[in-house]
């Protein structure tokens, strides 16, 4: 009996020694597990503060509308547009939305907490303990995971808005810089434009100039046509008065001729006084012919002051001397050379410088006309 009680005693003891040594391993893995609990927990809480806990308001984005018509010259009253963020989700933007806090003692439990309990006692279920529902650990973690999910779906979704507006920017930008280049050939163009209205002022101002210069001098071109028009008008009284007298000379010479018919030539008896005149008469340009009759043959000659004095005397008291002069154009080519005609001395016109004369027909070579000059 001894024998078995001392066996029974060494079994004990050796139970007792494997007993406290699986104890001692037990120990440490139930510290390990609780380290390692209390760190998920800490985790876990600062993970759920990354968490929002719910979603924004849902809000209306505002129209941003772009003008989509064509770019042409012709002018658009109301243009097509598009409202660019008409799909685009505000909600997106709002920032610093709640998380999750867990700090307190009830979350602190609620993590502690595997199994169900109600009023205290374990809950069971099929002879297991329900480790799932309201209070529990599991509950818990699964709100936090579905927020986790809704979270990572408005990230997705923001990363898609963020790819349209990427787009869209990139859109913008490109539209920009074509504009920019458009622009920048009609600055070119302006400019250009610019210069040659500058230039087309600069010379409208020199054709205003020159407008008023030609008026100024039309002007003065109408002032003097006016008086040479009065001139005219002048001279063809002093015309239709020498013809006048001219005719009478005529006639009056038609009847001295048939006076003296048969009598003594009365270019003997003058002799003696042209010859005089001739004789006192220097050679050279002597006047010019300011109006002529080629079918009667006779024109009038104005000489100049010296030309008169040398024929008719300081006060031309005087007869007229019946001298042959030439009639002679400047600037005529011909075989005669500048010669025209001859013309002979008829009878002078009283209180002036103008004389009639006779064309001589035998030394015509053309017509005598306003201007030409007299040379004895």
């Amino acid at each position: 009996m001894g024998k078995v009680l001392q066996i029974v005693v060494y079994v004990i003891l050796i139970l007792s020694g494997v007993s406290l040594f699986f104890a001692n391993k037990l120990h440490d893995k139930r510290e390990l597990l609780i380290d390692r609990t209390d760190e998920l927990k800490r985790q876990i809480i600062n993970l759920a503060k990354t968490i929002e806990e719910k979603d924004a308001e849902d809000a209306a984005a505002p129209e941003v509308n772009k003008d989509i018509s064509e770019v042409t010259d012709r002018e658009i009253t109301n243009p097509e547009k598009q409202n660019v963020l008409e799909d685009y989700s505000m909600k997106l933007e709002t920032a610093n939305l709640p998380t999750f806090n867990l700090d307190s003692r009830e979350s602190h439990e609620t993590l502690g907490r595997y199994y169900l309990e109600e009023n205290g006692e374990p809950v069971w279920e099929n002879g297991k303990r329900v480790i799932g529902g309201k209070g529990t650990m599991q509950e818990l973690l699964g709100r936090i995971v579905d927020r986790a999910k809704v979270q990572q779906g408005n990230l997705n979704k923001t990363r898609s808005e963020l790819a349209k507006m990427r787009e869209n920017f990139s859109s913008a930008i490109n539209e920009v810089n074509k504009w920019k280049a458009d622009e920048r050939n009609v600055k070119k163009e302006l400019k250009s434009t610019q210069e040659q209205v500058a230039t087309l002022t600069k010379e409208k101002e020199d054709l205003n100039v020159k407008v008023a210069s030609l008026t100024k001098e039309k002007k003065s071109l109408q002032e003097e046509l006016d008086d040479q028009k009065d001139q005219v008008e002048k001279l063809n009284e002093e015309k239709m008065q020498v013809q006048e007298e001219l005719a009478n000379a005529q006639k009056s010479l038609k009847e001295m001729q048939e006076r003296l018919k048969g009598k003594t030539d009365p270019a003997s008896q003058l002799g003696g006084a042209a010859a005089t005149a001739v004789s006192t008469l220097t050679a050279g340009i002597k006047g010019k012919i300011v109006s002529a009759n080629n079918e009667y043959k006779f024109c009038i000659i104005e000489f100049s002051p010296d030309a008169m004095i040398e024929m008719l005397g300081e006060n031309r008291e005087k007869p007229l001397p019946m001298l042959e002069m030439k009639i002679l154009r400047p600037g005529r080519d011909s075989a005669a050379g500048n010669l025209v005609t001859h013309a002979k001395l008829s009878q002078a016109v009283a209180g002036k410088n103008l004389v009639v004369a006779q064309i001589l027909s035998d030394w015509d070579r053309a017509d005598v006309v306003k201007g030409d000059e007299v040379f004895f």
